[in-house]
């Protein structure tokens, strides 16, 4: 018997950008560079305000997340007004060297512990 649609709660949020994060990791032949981890560099052009390209990096985030790699992401303003979101996908393991080293090794230097209790 075919089971129905997920339940509202496990439903991801729209919008989904999950090609536009393949893209990022496809432009660079799923190759990250060794050195820093990153994958190719890309922009989200066209949002017509400044709430709209928030909501854009928080679907990348999103969409990151379930790519299980790391984001880093900058919003610009064009010269006709409009929004443009610069993303790159880096790989995990890069972006969690990245914060350990940024932390010095002690996660009591981070400014979130995901792993503190209580």
């Amino acid at each position: 018997m075919p089971r129905g649609p997920a339940p509202q709660w496990r439903r991801r949020v729209e919008p989904v950008l999950d090609a536009e994060l393949q893209a990022s990791i496809d432009q660079s032949n799923g190759e990250c560079d060794p050195a820093t981890g990153w994958y190719s560099t890309l922009h989200y052009a066209g949002c017509a305000d400044y709430d709209r390209a928030k909501e854009i990096k928080r679907a990348l985030y999103r969409s990151a997340r379930h790519f299980k790699v790391s984001l880093t992401t900058k919003i610009f303003r064009a010269d006709d007004g409009t929004f443009t979101v610069e993303f790159t996908a880096i790989s995990k393991a890069h972006g969690q060297a990245y914060i350990a080293a940024k932390a010095q090794g002690d996660p009591s230097r981070l400014a979130y512990n995901p792993h503190k209790r209580g």
